[in-house]
C-alpha cells in the first residue's frame, strides 16, 4: 500500500500571555491509502488536537504533516472532516443538504450531481432526497452527513465521535453503515474515539496516545479477516483478546 498521510516529529504547545501546555509531543505516523486507523487514549490527551492539524484547522508548533508527499499547511478538500454531531441544516431537504459543499467550494473534484443520487440510492436514501432532516431517524442523519463529505471526493476523512449522540443499538447499526461505505468507497479514514470496542470494530490498527502531552504510547495491529464486518468482528474470540489488550494499555 502506498502512504496517503504522513505525520513526522508533529507537536502542538499552546501558549497564553500567562503560561504554556504542551499538548502533545513527537507524533510520528504513517496511514496507507484504504486504512481506517482509530486513536484513543485518556480525555485530554490530544486526540482531537492531532486531527483538528490533520484538517488544517490547528498548525502545529513543531513538525511537518504531508498528504500525498506534500506539506500540509491550510485547510484542504483533499481532507473531509465528520464531526460528533451532523450539522445538517434543518430548513434544507437531504439533496440539498448533501450539496452544500459542492456550492460553498466549486471544487472541480467534487462528485457528479449523478455520482450523488447513486450514492444516496445505494445507501438507502433515495426515497427521502426531498425529506427534512427532521424526518430522518439518527442513523439516517449521520449517512446523509457522511454522503455529504464524500461530495466532495476527498482523500481522507477525519470522524471525530461521529456516532456518540446516539442510542447504543443505533450506534451499532450505524457504525455498520459507515464502515460498509468506507469501505465501498475506498476512502481512507481516521476515526478519534473513547469506545475500546468500536476501534477495534472498525479499525485495520489502532493508535493509543499516553495522557497529556500525548505521545503515541503503542500501535495495535488487528488482524481480522477483511470480510467481517464490524458486528461480524466483535463476535469473534479475537475481539475479547483484543479489548484485553487495549484496556491494558489505557490503564
Amino acid at each position: 500500500m502506498s502512504t496517503l498521510l504522513e505525520l513526522k516529529n508533529i507537536g502542538l504547545t499552546y501558549q497564553t500571555l500567562k503560561s504554556e501546555t504542551e499538548a502533545i509531543k513527537n507524533i510520528n505516523l504513517s496511514v496507507n491509502n484504504g486504512e481506517f486507523i482509530s486513536i484513543v487514549g485518556p480525555s485530554g490527551c490530544g486526540k482531537t488536537t492531532i486531527l483538528s492539524m490533520i484538517a488544517g484547522l490547528l498548525k502545529p508548533t513543531v513538525g511537518t504533516i504531508f498528504l500525498d508527499g506534500k506539506p500540509l499547511t491550510k485547510i484542504s478538500t483533499d481532507v473531509g472532516y465528520m464531526l460528533q454531531r451532523d450539522n445538517l441544516f434543518e430548513w434544507l431537504s437531504v439533496y440539498q443538504n448533501v450539496c452544500v459543499g459542492i456550492k460553498i467550494n466549486k471544487n472541480k473534484n467534487c462528485l457528479s450531481k449523478e455520482k450523488i443520487k447513486e450514492l444516496l440510492s445505494k445507501y438507502g436514501l433515495h426515497d427521502f432526497e426531498k425529506s427534512k432532516p427532521a424526518e430522518l431517524s439518527g442513523g439516517m442523519r449521520q449517512r446523509v452527513s457522511l454522503i455529504r463529505t464524500l461530495a466532495l471526493n476527498p482523500k481522507l476523512l477525519l470522524l471525530d465521535e461521529p456516532f456518540s449522540a446516539l442510542d447504543y443499538q443505533t450506534r451499532l447499526s450505524v457504525q455498520n453503515d459507515i464502515y460498509s461505505i468506507l469501505k465501498s468507497e475506498r476512502k481512507t479514514a481516521i476515526l478519534v474515539t473513547h469506545d475500546i470496542s468500536e476501534a477495534i470494530s472498525m479499525s485495520d490498527k489502532i493508535i493509543v496516545l499516553t495522557k497529556r502531552p500525548g505521545t503515541i504510547k503503542t500501535i495495535i495491529n488487528l488482524g481480522f479477516d477483511k470480510s467481517l464486518s464490524p458486528l461480524e468482528r466483535r463476535e469473534t474470540i479475537v475481539f475479547n483478546e483484543y479489548f484485553k489488550t487495549l484496556w491494558e494499555q489505557l490503564q
